[in-house]
């Protein structure tokens, strides 16, 4: 159950945006001021969260999913030529928590299916994914890593086992913070350093309320991510010159 009162979704998205932005401010501009890097930690986790959210409210699954693939694609294109091959943005990383919780959520609902085959397709399907997604975070160098892929399938475990048959889907916020706890926890021990003030997230997401408020369109935060970045590697180039 959600506070009665607090930040809507878009409210929190678009604090996820100036922290983002001022995140990449100090880590492309200005690397020797922490204190840019350290209000940057507050994105991840509000995105994270609102990923997941996107995942059990959507009613169109592909079409989620097809948006964060191009958004994915268009980035890594995008700034191939100033970047490592290997490094995969986080609309990667959050591509494949889609695909995760999309193979979970099959599975959960083939179990409460008698059909033992559907089982074990729906069983291999979700092994397949983990097991592609992993090894993907060890080839690649994926933004927040494996742990980063999971943090919002953690977040979406709360509902995502639940009998959602009839569009009825069992929900504790609670439970969902605390998975959200979890899985920074988990980022932490595996990046330490700043990571530890991902967890300043937390309280701005205890005070959401469930509510959205369309102050944005809905294109606008797949717009902002590559726009962002071409202005800051645009301002970057400029001074170097």
């Amino acid at each position: 159950m959600y506070g009665v009162r607090g930040l809507s979704n878009d409210r929190l998205k678009i604090i996820a945006v100036v922290t983002m932005l001022t995140d990449h401010i100090g880590a492309y501009l200005f690397p020797h001021i922490m204190l840019l890097r350290i209000i940057g930690r507050i994105s991840f986790p509000i995105f994270a969260f609102m990923v997941a959210e996107g995942c059990r409210y959507t009613k169109n699954k592909k079409r989620y999913l097809t948006n964060m693939i191009l958004l994915s694609l268009v980035t890594y294109l995008l700034f191939y030529p100033v970047s490592s091959p290997k490094f995969l943005r986080i609309p990667f990383t959050f591509t494949f928590s889609i695909v995760l919780i999309y193979a979970a959520q099959n599975f959960f609902l083939k179990w409460h299916n008698d059909n033992m085959s559907d089982k074990i397709i729906s069983l291999t399907i979700l092994l397949i994914a983990l097991a592609a997604v992993y090894t993907i975070c060890c080839e690649f160098v994926v933004d927040y890593g494996i742990y980063g892929c999971l943090l919002p399938v953690f977040i979406s475990f709360v509902w995502i086992g639940s009998d959602m048959s009839g569009g009825n889907v069992q929900y504790s916020f609670k439970s969902a913070l605390i998975m959200l706890a979890f899985g920074l926890l988990l980022v932490y021990i595996e990046y330490g350093g700043v990571q530890i003030y991902s967890f300043l997230a937390i309280p701005l997401l205890c005070i959401y309320n469930g509510k959205r408020e369309n102050i944005l369109p809905k294109q606008f935060f797949y717009i902002f991510y590559p726009l962002h970045l071409a202005v800051i590697f645009a301002v970057k180039y400029l001074i170097l010159i």
